[in-house]
């Protein structure tokens, strides 16, 4: 059983890694994201339910949620909020908390992923969005990450026009903003 539960697990972490370069090289050859409608407060319904099932230990809750309808590719923004909540919980010990919000103002919807995890540290911060760039490997939870999905959340942000940014500090967790434009659809 151990050793089928290993290659399983080995298993799904390639194909985790040949999708996230699929993505980095389709970014690199300069595809355009596909346009339209995106009610992005039903999305995060989605994802938050989605990651609930797999937080296991760790609270996931949403504080605040505006209605927010953008144009944006909807695939990719699911596959943004998936990136932040999946890193969340992952840098989360049981008991943590990961909390989730989206309002907006006039010109912008603003969606934050914020936990009480282990934080990441001030040498490290201004490099999290590098491909590959792995935070001090003994700090991790597991080895599942591959210092690529930050990276393609940017990128994914960039395409629709949208700023990303990320505070932390060591043992007192981390706050991903990212801000993305409201346009009239």
């Amino acid at each position: 059983r151990a050793l089928v539960k290993a290659a399983t697990d080995e298993s799904a972490r390639m194909s985790r890694l040949v999708a996230d370069l699929l993505s980095l090289a389709r970014a690199d050859a300069g595809q355009r994201i596909q346009l339209g409608r995106v009610e992005f407060d039903r999305l995060m319904l989605e994802v938050y339910g989605e990651a609930r099932l797999l937080a296991k230990e760790v609270k996931l809750t949403i504080e605040e949620i505006d209605e927010v309808t953008l144009e944006g590719d909807r695939d990719r923004l699911k596959q943004l909020v998936l990136i932040l909540v999946d890193n969340a919980v992952r840098y989360t010990p049981a008991g943590g908390e990961v909390r989730l919000s989206l309002h907006k103002d006039a010109t912008t919807a603003t969606l934050q992923v914020d936990d009480t995890g282990i934080g990441i540290s001030a040498e490290d911060l201004p490099h999290i969005f590098e491909r590959f760039y792995r935070a001090d490997k003994a700090r991790a939870r597991d080895n599942a990450g591959t210092g690529l999905g930050l990276p393609i959340a940017r990128w994914i942000v960039e395409q629709h026009c949208g700023e990303i940014s990320a505070e932390s500090s060591l043992g007192k967790g981390a706050t991903f903003t990212v801000s993305l434009p409201l346009r009239q659809l």
